[in-house]
């Protein structure tokens, strides 16, 4: 067998491999045994991981989702006095909405959730920000943010 030859049937190989375990994952999680994502419910810290941590996480809407004004934004959080804000921009970077929530807070994490309106005036590509302030002048963590971008319906 020539070297062609090989790395031919080694990249179909490992090519079949990979979409084995695409079709695995992909079965596993519509089984229940993967998580396919979390809810603003589900900030539990069984593992210990959220434990000292200074966060934002944000699990609803779900980056490339299409939104309309009023859409819910769900998450978790642990931040300083519990605060998370937030701001809608529109594709040329204007801010067209922002605000604040409460979640978690020096007790552990908790859940936050909040309703965003905005007007646009036609479909856009823009990106909802859900983020806590540093209020160490940056001697702390690195800043809890979560950036997703999101389809805007007028």
């Amino acid at each position: 067998m020539d070297g062609k030859t090989h790395g031919r049937k080694t990249g179909t190989l490992i090519g079949l491999a990979a979409l084995g375990f695409v079709a695995l994952a992909t079965s596993a999680m519509a089984m229940g045994s993967m998580p396919s994502g979390s809810t603003a419910d589900n900030c539990d810290n069984a593992d210990g991981a959220l434990s000292d941590a200074s966060f934002v996480i944000t699990m609803k809407p779900s980056a490339g989702d299409r939104v309309e004004s009023g859409f819910e934004v769900k998450g978790c959080s642990r931040t300083f006095e519990s605060n998370a804000n937030w701001r809608l921009v529109a594709r040329n970077g204007t801010e067209i909405a922002r605000g604040n929530t409460q979640g978690g807070g020096v007790d552990g994490p908790g859940p936050f959730a909040f309703s965003v309106t905005y007007t646009a005036d036609q479909p856009q590509i823009g990106h909802l920000e859900v983020f806590k302030e540093d209020v160490s002048d940056g001697e702390g963590f690195p800043l809890g943010l979560t950036v997703l971008p999101l389809i805007l319906k007028p």
